[in-house]
Parts: C-alpha cells; structure tokens; sequence
C-alpha cells in the first residue's frame, strides 16, 4: 500500500481516498494470495472496530476468548471466485 494512498484518506470528507484506499488494501491482498473469504473478513473486522468506537465500546476483546462469530453470512453476488 502506497503511503500517499494513507495520506489521503485522512482526509474525513474525502470519499474518493478511501475508494482509492481500499482498491490499493484489496489489490495489495489478492496479489499476496488471499481468498475472497479471508478479503471479507478482514473488512467485517473493521466494520466491528467501528462499531465499537462509535459506541464507544474501547475495551479490547479478550484475547483468549474465541473471535466473534456474525449470524450473517455475505455473499457477493455478481461476482466470481
């Protein structure tokens, strides 16, 4: 990931840096050789670490207790492996 793609997503307003951003993340990952499976899991994660910030939830989980498991299962559809 290129550091100007970082700088430019601090930027809160900025909708196009964070598209740019999570291209260069979602590139940078498959040409490493992860799954979709593991693309998405990654972005679940950050989703619930917002979610906790927001809520001001700013305890960190215990890291021997088992990782959060969603009820919801995505499917990208339109799209293959």
């Amino acid at each position: 990931m290129s550091k100007s793609a970082l700088a430019e997503i601090q930027r809160p307003t900025d909708n196009r840096a964070a598209q740019i951003l999570a291209r260069s993340l979602f590139r940078d990952m498959r040409a490493n050789g992860y799954y979709n499976q593991q693309i998405l899991a990654l972005a679940t994660e950050l989703i619930d670490l917002v979610t906790r910030d927001v809520r001001g939830e700013t305890e960190e989980p215990d890291a021997k207790a088992p990782a959060h498991k969603s009820d919801v299962e995505l499917k990208i559809v339109g799209q293959s492996a």
